[in-house]
């Protein structure tokens, strides 16, 4: 779930640190704070994150990053 959420926020710009290593997998010691998201970032986190997260919980696909 993670590195999808994180691949979602850097295509999407709304991250300004860079949460891979360079062979694209997660930084081990990733910790992401509010001051490391764009302003449309943290409202993403307000108002989409909560929707998709319970989609998720519903056995929803993770891979699926829009909602139609």
């Amino acid at each position: 779930m993670t590195t999808v959420l994180m691949n979602f926020l850097v295509e999407h710009k709304l991250i300004v640190i860079e949460p891979f290593h360079e062979d694209g997998s997660l930084k081990d010691d990733l910790e992401l704070r509010s001051s490391d998201l764009t302003d449309l970032g943290n409202e993403f986190f307000k108002v989409v994150f909560p929707k998709w997260s319970a989609y998720i919980d519903r056995g929803g696909d993770i891979q699926k990053t829009t909602m139609d």
